[in-house]
């Protein structure tokens, strides 16, 4: 489901609030106590996410939407109190819209209990859409982020030159995480990979728009929509499907089973693209065209370790690209507690860039902005 996400800095007041209707200002002032109070729903309100009815479901902020659906922040009254979570409203397969998001209900129901994969607490099936309610991720996609830090981190003390360089000149440098923040966003997304392709999914759009990062600021991969099951004993896709940039290249040149189809290792290199990207600030110049290239010329900022790990995961030939266990006991990972980080109890990195894409925090007064952050 391509739906277009409005960027959090352009839309950040609550709706209707004009100052000079009071019925507007009450609404507001409901909105807002509703976020102060809410928290993010999780595994064990589950039950209380199946049990809503439409009637205690409030919309709080439209998050996206496109052609054939809306994205948008709710939050639920239960006995426990109010709870925030996405809902995911999609029209059902029709022959304007070849999306069928009763596929990515079964895949997201397969994946339930993924700690690293976007969780789903319920859904209804209408006549014409199917809703669900989502897991909320409150600082958004990796995408947002990495923006934001590659705004941030470019920019000259000079403001005039920051002018020239991007509106005259194109010179300033997209700018990106450390190795050290990169390494633990890939190895959250290496483990709810890694959890899918037990399960036989092959997620297949792997990008930094689909990884959402929570509140504990962990990452976990979402958007199942071009997911495919290919059942434990690893059968073979064959349809092209994917973001381009991000598609291996087989899943590119893949047209019917007379190409020889593709199968778990298309998602690691596209987690190869999405370190790239997140060290680099840019996707590789060639990532569009993958198939052409031969030898991979790296930034000069990436260390040898970063340069081995980028190699075995972007190998052309499918059947020489390193695995995600491989991938764990790469160098690159030397001294990396990956119990750790599968029990949630290793620190999350906090790029400072994180308090500008934190979505409900947008929607508050400045002097409640604080009491929500410190909850995260």
């Amino acid at each position: 489901m391509d739906i277009k996400v409005r960027p959090v800095e352009e839309d950040s007041k609550l709706p209707n609030a004009n100052a000079g209707n009071s019925s507007a200002l009450r609404e507001v002032d409901q909105v807002v106590s509703k976020l102060v109070t809410a928290h993010v729903a999780s595994a064990k309100d589950r039950e209380f996410m199946a049990d809503s009815e439409k009637s205690s479901i409030h919309s709080i902020k439209v998050l996206g939407e496109g052609a054939f659906g809306i994205v948008d922040l709710v939050v639920v009254d239960t006995i426990e109190g109010g709870l925030l979570c996405v809902r995911k409203k999609l029209l059902k397969q029709s022959k304007k819209n070849n999306n069928d998001p009763e596929v990515e209900v079964q895949l997201m129901e397969a994946s339930a209990g993924c700690d690293f994969v976007l969780q789903l607490w319920s859904h209804v099936m209408g006549l014409y859409d199917v809703t669900l309610l989502l897991e909320y991720c409150p600082y958004g996609t990796l995408y947002n982020m990495l923006q934001v830090v590659s705004d941030l981190r470019s920019r000259s003390q000079v403001g005039c030159w920051n002018y020239i360089s991007d509106s005259m000149l194109y010179l300033r440098r997209k700018a990106g995480l450390s190795e050290d923040e990169a390494r633990f966003y890939l190895a959250c997304m290496v483990l709810g990979v890694e959890s899918l392709h037990k399960r036989g999914l092959l997620h297949r759009d792997l990008k930094p728009d689909n990884c959402l990062i929570d509140e504990k600021r962990y990452v976990k991969v979402a958007d199942l929509g071009l997911g495919k099951d290919l059942g434990v004993e690893g059968k073979r896709a064959y349809s092209k499907a994917g973001t381009p940039g991000y598609m291996a290249p087989e899943v590119f040149h893949s047209q019917g089973k007379a190409t020889g189809g593709y199968t778990f290792s298309a998602d690691v290199w596209s987690l190869g693209i999405i370190l790239w990207q997140m060290v680099d600030g840019d996707l590789p110049k060639w990532s569009g065209n993958s198939w052409y290239w031969t030898k991979i010329h790296f930034p000069d900022t990436f260390s040898q370790n970063l340069r081995s790990l980028l190699l075995g995961l972007l190998d052309k030939a499918p059947m020489l690209r390193i695995s995600l266990e491989q991938v764990k006991v790469h160098p690159w990972f030397e001294g990396f507690d990956w119990d750790a980080l599968e029990r949630q109890t290793m620190e999350a990195p906090r790029p400072k860039e994180l308090e500008y894409v934190h979505i409900h925090v947008k929607l508050l007064p400045e002097h409640l902005k604080e009491q929500v952050l410190k909850r995260s």
